[in-house]
């Protein structure tokens, strides 16, 4: 999603997104989404909040079931799973004009932003690793396979071929004892006449 502001009210993330308020309402239950509320209590979605409410939107398009999506999102670390959020303890912030409070507010999750991403990419290389090792051993045994079923075959073949081999070998010892019969008889038959 191209994100065009920093930060959307509800009602332009929902126009936004072509889904009504109480849609994205919805997807906060749903998902376990934590969803910041200004001054005045009114909700507000930051960057990766609008973007992951764009990937809940597209898989909806695409046709997914709420568990799926929600599955899909747990095990990209999206979002966690409500089992264990509820063992961890929640952090509240109360709203303050201290600007240092803010700076640190931010530093605190741009720390956490980095750790998430570093923690993504690690569990994306080990996935990556590990779904490599998969097809290299499915195609060491697709191979072996192969090369099984091959063999089977040429063993199958050099036994039709053997076959043929004997009928014909059959056939040629009928015919040649005919034919000198046949040769003999009119032999036998001129000196006869």
């Amino acid at each position: 999603m191209e994100v065009l502001k920093e930060r959307y009210s509800i009602t332009e993330l929902s126009e936004y997104l072509n889904v009504t308020d109480h849609t994205l309402r919805y997807y906060e239950k749903e998902f376990g989404l934590i969803v910041p509320k200004d001054e005045r209590g009114r909700r507000y979605y930051r960057t990766e909040l609008a973007n992951i409410m764009y990937q809940i939107k597209s898989m909806r398009d695409e046709g997914l079931e709420i568990k799926a999506i929600r599955k899909i999102l747990q095990s990209e670390n999206i979002i966690q799973d409500p089992a264990v959020a509820t063992n961890e303890t929640s952090l509240t912030v109360p709203y303050t004009n201290n600007e240092n409070a803010y700076t640190e507010l931010k530093n605190i999750f741009l720390t956490l932003k980095d750790e998430i991403a570093c923690s993504v990419t690690a569990e994306v290389a080990s996935t990556k690793e590990h779904i490599s090792k998969e097809l290299t051993k499915n195609k060491l045994e697709l191979g072996a396979c192969i090369e099984n079923n091959m063999r089977k075959m040429e063993s199958k073949l050099d036994k039709h071929f053997q076959d043929v081999d004997d009928c014909l070998s059959k056939w040629r010892k009928k015919n040649r004892s005919g034919i000198f019969k046949k040769i003999i008889g009119k032999a036998f038959q001129r000196k006869a006449l």
